[in-house]
């Protein structure tokens, strides 16, 4: 091994202990910080227990098709009912569907547990992966409380058409946007 590796083993592994020694000596919020600096996902993701939903769709809008396993969904209607159709692979479209309804139980667990105030937003994230976004809106809730309250990721079981999908959607919480001056 040259010089110059020995030097990078050395410098990668005294980062690693600096980083598991500050985490060891940190309370959650920290280490969630510090953990978020290796994630994909923007925003540092809640530490609270993670919530469990089931929930079975209907809709008129979408129509599962059991040849191709893909769904087709309504994007377009004129005065005559559809006008417009998308198709996506099932387990594509019930991951979509699996971060709208995190959303929607991240809300309700909002409301229930910070009060129904504007000071907290959410809703689902993208980039490849669905999530659910918050933030902190005003000064009544801090990131940090946001952080240790939120659930760390609600496990979604969503079934249609006898179909079953389950997945875990991170809740991540992003900084608190600067108010713009009008």
């Amino acid at each position: 091994m040259g010089r110059y590796s020995r030097r990078n083993l050395l410098a990668v592994g005294g980062a690693s202990i600096s980083l598991g020694l500050v985490g060891a000596q940190s309370d959650g919020y920290t280490t969630a910080r510090i953990a978020s600096v290796f994630s994909p996902l923007s925003g540092i993701q809640a530490t609270g227990k993670p919530l469990t939903v089931r929930k079975t769709v209907a809709s008129e809008d979408v129509k599962y098709l059991p040849k191709s396993n893909e769904v087709q969904i309504v994007i377009a209607r004129d005065s005559e009912g559809p006008a417009e159709y998308s198709t996506l692979p099932f387990e594509q479209w019930a991951e979509l569907e699996c971060g709208s309804i995190a959303t929607e139980k991240v809300q309700q667990y909002i409301n229930g547990n910070f009060g129904p105030h504007e000071d907290i937003s959410s809703g689902t994230g993208g980039n490849g992966q669905p999530y659910v976004s918050t933030a902190p809106n005003g000064p009544a809730v801090t990131r940090k409380e946001i952080v240790a309250k939120l659930p760390n990721h609600v496990t979604v079981t969503l079934m249609f058409k006898g179909k079953e999908y389950t997945t875990d959607i991170p809740v991540i919480v992003e900084k608190r946007e600067p108010a713009a001056l009008v």
